[in-house]
Parts: structure tokens; sequence; C-alpha cells
């Protein structure tokens, strides 16, 4: 199996876990101030704002689950 695969495998590998890993980071560290974030583009009902909040937050998820079997796949 070692022979089908690039002998650069494990660089790109490694680039892309690190990658994936940031951008991970960042997400952890913005989604706690996406509710104050929203709330400053317009005058929200506390419902709307929680319901906008927590659909930009589940958007994600939803999305990850689409894609997922997609990057499987390949």
């Amino acid at each position: 199996m070692d022979s089908e695969l690039s002998p650069l495998w494990r660089k790109t590998f490694y680039s892309l876990w690190i990658g994936c890993f940031i951008t991970g980071m960042g997400f952890s560290m913005t989604m706690p101030f996406v509710s104050l974030f929203i709330n400053e583009l317009g005058n929200f009902s506390k419902f709307q704002l929680n319901f906008y909040s927590g659909l930009a937050f589940g958007a994600t998820f939803v999305s990850q689950a689409i894609v997922s079997p997609l990057w499987g796949g390949v």
C-alpha cells in the first residue's frame, strides 16, 4: 500500500493537519462572540438574537455534515 502513495504524503498530511487545527482554533475563539456581533448589526429582540446566533453557529456543522462524506470519498 505504501508503494501506491506519493513519497511526500506525510508532509502533505502534516501541513493539512496544521491548517485544520489553526482553523479550528480560530473558529473556537470567534464563535462565542457571534451573538455580540449580530447584536451590533441591528435592533433585535432576545428571541431573534438567539435564533440568528444559533443559525450562524449551526450552519457550520450542517455544512460539515453534508460535505464530510464527499471528503471521505476522495
